[in-house]
């Protein structure tokens, strides 16, 4: 229970940092200071990076944050086509969870 609670009250954190000061070409369109943090198990986000070779793609992601974070790493899918070494082919992002 206190678990639950410490993970409610650091996702209210971040979700504050993500709409006040977004990474550089991500943008959250379904996320707002109204969102309901226990309904944050998924955060969609899209992603556009200019000034770079895919300047003209906006690549669509989904973020599932586990119940043990931040112990166990969020799990990054896309939903838009990625042709990236560091992406398998279920479209995971590869980066292991060394905890």
């Amino acid at each position: 229970m206190a678990q639950e609670a410490r993970l409610k009250l650091r996702m209210q954190k971040e979700l504050k940092l993500l709409l006040v000061d977004p990474p550089h070409g991500a943008s959250f369109p379904t996320l707002s200071s109204q969102s309901n943090i226990t309904d944050l198990s998924s955060i969609h986000a899209q992603i556009c990076l200019e000034e770079t070779f895919y300047s003209k793609g906006i690549f669509k992601i989904k973020v599932q944050i586990p119940k043990r974070y931040p112990l166990q790493l969020p799990i990054v899918t896309f939903g838009t086509p990625v042709y990236c070494s560091n992406i398998d082919n279920g479209d995971f992002l590869k980066i292991y969870n060394k905890v």
